[in-house]
C-alpha cells in the first residue's frame, strides 16, 4: 500500500513518529542496497511532522520500478503529499540550524501551519537581536500576506520573507518591488538522501546566482545575500506626511500635485517592468487616490497622459490592472478620450493594453529598447488585421530566338527562425513548436533563447507561466534522441559534373585493363600447356 490515492511515498522520517530527522528513500535498487548495508538499524516513520498517520513504513525495493516507501497492510494514511519535495520544511530546519551553529547565532527555527500542512512555512528567529525571516512554502493571498506582515513586523525588529516557488501573488511582488527593490527566494536541490536549499535575489529585470545558505549573513538590517544591497524607497512630499501617523486623515493635495504623483508612479513601475493595480499606486503616489470616483479616476488619468511624452509615447494608464491581471474598464475610457480609438469589448482592450505596456517596459526600462508599434485600432473598436503585403514579383524578359521568354526572380524561402514571436506569444510557440511538423528542436531552441531574453520584460503571472512552459520544453529537447546533420543538397550542374568525372575514371580504368591484356599477349608460350614428357623426364639411378 503506498498513499491513500495510489501515489508514492517518496519521504519519510527516522527514529519515530514524531521524529524531524527527514529522508528521501533511493530510488535505484542499487543505491537503495547499499543505503540498506550503511544503516541496517534505521526505521522509518510516515511522519506526524510530515502530516501523515505515524504509523511505520517499510522500503521497497524493486528492480523494475521506482523504489519506495510503503505502508504495512490495513493501514489508513490521509497523507496529501508524499514526494520528494514533501520533507523540504524539515530540510530546511536541519540547514538552518547548521548555519546557525557555524555562526553562532541562538536562533530556532519552528513549522507553521497556515491552514494547509505542516510545512505551510518555517519561521527562523534569532531570540537576542529580535530578527525574524520567515520561509513560505504554500501560497499565500496578498491581503492574508500583508495582515501578517503587519503583525511579524510588531514583534521583531527585522523581518524578512523568503519565498518559494510560486508563493508570492503578482501584488506581494510589486509591494516589495517597491520598498525595498527586489524579492528574496528560495528552492531546493537534492543531494542523496537529503535536499539543501539555495537563496537568490531577483527583481523583473535580473537576479542574483542561487547560493548556499552558507553564503548569506545575518546582519542588523536582516538577512543579507551577496551582491545584494538594499534600499527602501523614499516617499517625498505630502503622501509621505500622511502615511507617517497611523490613523491620520490622508491630505487633499493639488490636481497638478496628484498628477505628478501619479506619473512618477507609473513611470518607476514601467521602469520595474511591473502592472500595479490602483491601489498599490495609492501607496507610491499618495493615499488620497483610492477616494477618488471612477470619473475622478479617469479625468486624473486623462490630464496625466496630456503633461508631455511626445506623440507615440506609450500610453502609462494602461499600466494599471486589477487583482485578477485585467485592465479596469475605465481605462478603456482613459484610450478614448487621448484619442486613441474606442476598445469594442473587454478583449480587444486586455490585448491593446499588453501592447501599450510592452512599449512602456522599452521605452522606461533600463537599459532601454525600441519600442513596438502601437496596435491601431478600427472605427468599430477592432484591432486592425496586420497585413503584410508581398512584394510584387520581379519579372525580366529574356531575348531568345523565337521570341520573348518570362523569367521569374526567385522568391526568398521563408525563414521560420527570423519570425520568432513577441514576448507575449513565445509561451503559445513553444507548445506549438513541441506539437507541429518540421524542424521543430531547432526552432525550439531559438524560441528558448528569446524566452530567456523574454523573461527579464514580461510582468507576473506572465513570467511564471513562462518560466513552466520553458521547463517543459527543455525536457523535451533533452528527450530527443541526437540526429545526424543532413548532408547539403548538391546542385543539378555539381551533380552532373560528378558524374562526368565517374564516367571519365570508369573509361580511364577500362583502358588501363585492355593495355595490360595487350601485353601480356605478346609472350606466345605464356598460358601454353607443356608437351607431354617433356616436364615428367627424370634421371633414373642405374643398378650398380
Amino acid at each position: 500500500m503506498n498513499g491513500s490515492d495510489g501515489r508514492l511515498v517518496q519521504t519519510a522520517v527516522i527514529g519515530s513518529r514524531d521524529s524531524g530527522r527527514a529522508i528521501i528513500l533511493p530510488t535505484d535498487a542499487d543505491e537503495l542496497t547499499r543505503w540498506r548495508r550503511r544503516h541496517p538499524a534505521y526505521t522509518y516513520w510516515c511522519g506526524t511532522q510530515l502530516g501523515g498517520c505515524g504509523n511505520e513504513l517499510s522500503d521497497r525495493l524493486y528492480r523494475d520500478k521506482v523504489c519506495h516507501f510503503a505502508h504495512r497492510p490495513h493501514t489508513s494514511c490521509h497523507r496529501t503529499a508524499t514526494g520528494a519535495a514533501s520533507a523540504d520544511h524539515l530540510f530546511i530546519k536541519d540547514d538552518l540550524a547548521a548555519w546557525a551553529g557555524r555562526n553562532r547565532l541562538k536562533g530556532r527555527a519552528t513549522s507553521r501551519d497556515l491552514g494547509s500542512g505542516p510545512g505551510d512555512a518555517v519561521d527562523f528567529r534569532v531570540g537576542a537581536a529580535r530578527q525574524h525571516v520567515r520561509f513560505q512554502f504554500s501560497r499565500l493571498a496578498h491581503a492574508e500576506w500583508h495582515q501578517s506582515r503587519q503583525r511579524l513586523s510588531s514583534e521583531s525588529a527585522t523581518l524578512d520573507w523568503v519565498f518559494g516557488p510560486g508563493t508570492a501573488r503578482p501584488e506581494t511582488m510589486e509591494e516589495l518591488y517597491d520598498e525595498y527593490g527586489y524579492l528574496l527566494r528560495f528552492r531546493f536541490e537534492t543531494h542523496g538522501a537529503v535536499r539543501r536549499i539555495r537563496l537568490r535575489a531577483e527583481d523583473p529585470r535580473r537576479s542574483t546566482d542561487w547560493v548556499p545558505l552558507d553564503a548569506c549573513a545575518m546582519t542588523p538590517a536582516g538577512l543579507r545575500l551577496p551582491g545584494v544591497e538594499p534600499r527602501r524607497r523614499s516617499r517625498t512630499g505630502p503622501a509621505a506626511e500622511a502615511g507617517a501617523g497611523r490613523g491620520a486623515a490622508p491630505v487633499r493635495r493639488s490636481r497638478e500635485e496628484q498628477v505628478l504623483a501619479l506619473k512618477e508612479a507609473l513611470v518607476s513601475a514601467a521602469r520595474l517592468r511591473t502592472r500595479p493595480t490602483w491601489e498599490a499606486l495609492a501607496r507610491t503616489a499618495g493615499s488620497d487616490l483610492p477616494r477618488l470616483s471612477v470619473p475622478d479616476r479617469v479625468g486624473l488619468l486623462v490630464a496625466m497622459e496630456r503633461t508631455g511624452g511626445g506623440e507615440g509615447s506609450p500610453l502609462l494608464s494602461a499600466l494599471i490592472r486589477t487583482g485578477e491581471g485585467d485592465p479596469p474598464p475605465y481605462v478603456g475610457s482613459v484610450v478614448t478620450a487621448v484619442g486613441c480609438g474606442v476598445p469594442a469589448t473587454a478583449a480587444v482592450l486586455r490585448r491593446w493594453c499588453q501592447r501599450e505596456a510592452d512599449r512602456a517596459f522599452a521605452v522606461y526600462g533600463v537599459p532601454s529598447r525600441t519600442a513596438p508599434p502601437r496596435l491601431p485600432l478600427t472605427a468599430d473598436g477592432q484591432l486592425a488585421a496586420q497585413q503584410s503585403a508581398e512584394p510584387a514579383q520581379r519579372q525580366t524578359i529574356v531575348h531568345v530566338k523565337g521570341g520573348p521568354v518570362l523569367q521569374y526572380a526567385a522568391r526568398p524561402k521563408p525563414d521560420s527562425f527570423a519570425s520568432v514571436p513577441s514576448d507575449t506569444e513565445i509561451r503559445h510557440a513553444l507548445r506549438s513548436a513541441r506539437q507541429s511538423r518540421g524542424p521543430r528542436p531547432r526552432y525550439a531552441a531559438v524560441l528558448m533563447t528569446r524566452a530567456e531574453e523574454a523573461l527579464t520584460r514580461l510582468p507576473e503571472p506572465q513570467r511564471t507561466y513562462l518560466v513552466a512552459e520553458m521547463a517543459t520544453t527543455r525536457r523535451w529537447l533533452d528527450s530527443r534522441p541526437v540526429t545526424p546533420a543532413r548532408k547539403p543538397r548538391k546542385s543539378r550542374r555539381a551533380k552532373n559534373i560528378e558524374d562526368t568525372k565517374k564516367a571519365e575514371a570508369a573509361k580511364q580504368s577500362a583502358r588501363a585493363k585492355k593495355t595490360q591484356q595487350r601485353k601480356k599477349a605478346k609472350n606466345p608460350l605464356q598460358g601454353a600447356r607443356p608437351l607431354p614428357g617433356v616436364c615428367d623426364a627424370r634421371p633414373q639411378n642405374r643398378p650398380k
